[in-house]
This record gives structure tokens, sequence and C-alpha cells, in this order.
């Protein structure tokens, strides 16, 4: 995120962050391509260059690994919160 925010750390990814990144959206039954930051902190199926990906699982926008319950969704942290407070205060 941006340093406007406070938010700065570097992310670590262990992954090529060029290669294809898909996630599984169960409802659209369907791939979708995503970016590295979406990738590494979807729980769900995530596949790169068509191959199934068992790596870590981060909480959004930071390096702070999760557990995964497998819901499907970004798991969220105080980026994704700041995020949605700065969206309001736009709006």
């Amino acid at each position: 995120m941006s340093e406007k925010t406070g938010f700065v750390e570097k992310m670590e990814y262990l992954f090529n962050e060029a290669n294809h990144l898909e996630i599984f959206l169960p409802k659209s039954q369907r791939w979708h391509r995503v970016t590295p930051n979406d990738f590494r902190s979807f729980d769900g199926k995530r596949r790169i260059q068509g191959e199934e990906y068992e790596g870590p699982l981060y909480a959004y926008g930071t390096n702070r690994k999760v557990s995964p319950k497998h819901n499907n969704k970004i798991v969220e942290s105080e980026v994704t919160k700041a995020r949605a407070l700065i969206s309001q205060k736009i709006r």
C-alpha cells in the first residue's frame, strides 16, 4: 500500500510474480487471473501457470502468515480495513 497510509512493508513473494496467477471462484465455477497481492492472500484454490499452488497464505498486504479456513475469500488485515476507510471518505 502507499506511504500515505503508512503501510510500506516489502511484500514477500515465494513465487514468480510475472507468472499466470489464478484463483478458483466456486460461485462462478471458473478460474480468474489475479494480482500477486490477491493471489498470496486468497484462502481457496490457487494455481500458477495451470498447476495447483499449496504455498503459504498471508493476511492481505502483510507478511503475516495465517492458517487457511478454505472460505474462498481474501484474508483481511489492517491494510484492507484502512483501504475501506479511505474509500468511505472519498465517497
